[in-house]
């Protein structure tokens, strides 16, 4: 190879690596969200999910398998098809303070007997059955509403302004709303790792899962302090690309005819816009949130830069366990 030969091909190499290095940090700048804190998620192996966001917490990002939240539609609880083995689409132990946790076969069963006993009668004592006021909705008389169609009121932390407790349709229906689930706080604790954010219950949501649809959100509810990973219905039934609305729990959780066939997400990608609530009108058609969350993922860079972002994630191979029943 002559001297010229050999010039040009050390200028070549040299362009060609500086090229590589160039590429890798444009690729790195793509995202610009370094992870910044994690939530404690009992869900995963690790115990903890990586969160991102840039410096000014305009944008959080993370990524998760997703169970299937039910709240806020019109047949997620019935007392009489307690284990959703019909058309209700949760099992009651779910809408339980406890979740039935150490109970046996007999103890699942005394608790079913009760809780049907209880409504027959009016609940003259609704404390023996564990129901929740956070997820089923209570009267003024501190005792769950009126069942409408044999469905208890499914409640969500986020609901109209002003609304009547016992209508269902001040809630977000799971069936019809892409909705996230975040971690609630404790009493007397710190704020979560998105509360420290900024994040909020109304705040808009963009979602990718294994369909690769876009999915535009909104976080709709509050779950346990130290679990992160669920959505609701419409959400998780858009990121897997169904086309019907689940027939039962049944289906939802993949048992039986519906083997393969359940609605969790292995894993999303969620990016979440803080501050974004609609202070005057935080509850949205799904229509309206797909509107205001568009403008806002242009924003921040559309699909490029969250493609960019789960790339570097590195947080993006445990995924949630499985519920207990």
């Amino acid at each position: 190879m002559g001297i010229m030969a050999r010039k040009i091909s050390s200028c070549v190499a040299a362009y060609l690596t500086a090229s590589t290095l160039m590429v890798g940090s444009v690729r790195g700048a793509e995202c610009g969200m370094p992870q910044r804190a994690s939530q404690v998620n009992l869900n995963v192996r690790a115990g903890t999910t990586p969160v991102w966001s840039d410096s000014e917490s305009r944008f959080v990002f993370f990524q998760t398998g997703l169970h299937t939240n039910t709240d806020g539609t019109s047949r997620s609880y019935s007392v009489d098809d307690f284990w959703g083995e019909r058309t209700a689409l949760n099992n009651l132990c779910n809408a339980m303070s406890d979740e039935c946790a150490g109970l046996d076969a007999d103890g699942l069963k005394a608790r079913r007997l009760e809780t049907q006993r209880q409504q027959a009668a009016h609940w003259p004592n609704v404390a023996e059955t564990r129901i929740s006021p956070q997820i089923i909705a209570f009267d003024n008389d501190r005792k769950p509403c009126a069942p409408v169609d044999g469905y208890l009121i499914s409640a969500t932390a986020l609901h109209k302004v002003k609304h009547d407790a016992c209508s269902q349709e001040a809630y977000v229906d799971a069936l019809k709303v892409p909705a996230l689930v975040l971690p609630g706080r404790l009493k007397a604790a710190k704020p979560t790792t998105f509360q420290d954010k900024g994040v909020e219950v109304g705040d808009l949501v963009v979602a990718i899962g294994p369909s690769k649809q876009i999915v535009y959100g909104v976080v709709g509810d509050t779950g346990p302090a130290t679990k992160l990973g669920e959505a609701s219905i419409a959400m998780n039934g858009l990121l897997l690309g169904k086309v019907s609305p689940p027939v039962n729990y049944q289906e939802i959780r993949g048992r039986g005819r519906f083997q393969g066939k359940g609605w969790d997400v292995p894993k999303a990608r969620i990016l979440i816009f803080p501050r974004s609530r609609d202070k005057d009108q935080p509850f949205l058609t799904a229509a309206e949130i797909k509107a205001a969350a568009e403008v806002r993922f242009e924003q921040f860079g559309g699909q490029e830069r969250l493609e960019a972002c789960s790339r570097l994630y590195e947080g993006d191979t445990d995924q949630i366990g499985q519920r207990p029943r």
